[in-house]
């Protein structure tokens, strides 16, 4: 039975945003706390007094609660630096490398390392946040081999082999296309929707079966000027070419889709078009499975 009382705070801390979960002894989510509180926004190092505003918002008696932070929070321009973990990476092998330190009220803080992976010279990556997602999917499926795809700002590829991280690859997709989006001469006339524009999403995803991305990005403009494209389907139009160029790459018939429900969505309909199957999965579910199993993994090691 829950206790109703939080027993560890886990806090998923990217360059743009905050979210922060209260668990119970049990690992049940108790409550949450979304904030436009990325790195970004935190001035002068201020990690600890940001942190403390949000633990206090979410429970007066936050000062005993132990924390337990992944994501940007642990990169060179985050609170504390903590050295990647190199692929094949496992579950343990995130849980004993995290760098444990004493909040200034007292209380215990562990940031979790991100994972790396280098297969030649000049092929390398790096993931810091979305391990945790990755390790919490072979919960909901009871298999730990699978392809994993998390689409985002920078969208993540990951490849699952016997329970452990063994390689992945990152594709500059979301930022391409905000890039592009606010900056480029393809700058859509009008925004994307909210609700998709199918047909003019896969025209996007049809286009890139020549894998010339460039000259794909450029046809949204061109495409436009001959008519053939109209001013509201434009956005969804460079979406299409993006996540459908991004689809191209994958060798994987076979993926699973974990992240927020409208991209996940895109993602789907773009690599129905290519013919592979989907399975699509919560992010925040999948963090807070993956988070499960750490911190079992730090208890066993107590």
């Amino acid at each position: 039975m829950s206790n109703n009382s939080i027993a560890t705070f886990v806090v998923d801390w990217g360059t743009s945003n905050f979210r922060l979960f209260g668990l119970d002894s049990e690992g049940v989510l108790l409550n949450t706390i979304e904030a436009s509180l990325g790195l970004l926004k935190i001035k002068d190092g201020k990690f600890a007094e940001a942190l403390e505003q949000k633990l206090e918002m979410m429970t007066a008696n936050y000062r005993h609660i132990p924390v337990i932070m992944a994501g940007m929070v642990g990169s060179a321009s985050g609170w504390k630096e903590v050295p990647y973990v190199s692929a094949p990476a496992s579950v343990s092998d995130i849980a004993n490398n995290a760098v444990c330190f004493e909040l200034p009220w007292g209380a215990l803080a562990r940031i979790l390392p991100g994972v790396s992976y280098r297969a030649a010279a000049l092929y390398c990556d790096v993931m810091r946040g979305e391990e945790v997602q990755v390790f919490g999917l072979p919960l909901l499926t009871e298999s730990n081999n699978l392809h994993i795809v998390l689409p985002g700002t920078h969208s993540k590829h990951v490849n699952i082999e016997s329970g452990a991280i063994s390689r992945f690859s990152t594709y500059f997709t979301g930022e391409l296309y905000a890039l592009l989006s606010r900056y480029s001469s393809v700058k859509p006339p009008m925004p994307a929707q909210e609700i998709v524009d199918r047909s003019a999403f896969l025209k996007g995803v049809e286009r890139t079966a020549e894998g010339a991305l460039l000259n794909d990005i450029f046809s949204a403009r061109a495409l436009k000027l001959f008519g053939v494209l109209a001013d509201h389907e434009v956005a969804d139009y460079l979406s299409g070419i993006l996540i459908g160029n991004e689809l191209q790459n994958s060798m994987n018939k076979n993926i699973y889709l974990v992240g927020g429900e409208s991209l996940c969505a895109r993602y789907a309909l773009a690599a129905e078009a290519l013919h592979i199957k989907t399975h699509t999965f919560s992010g925040n579910t999948c963090f807070l499975n993956g988070i499960a199993r750490i911190i079992k993994e730090i208890e066993s090691e107590s």
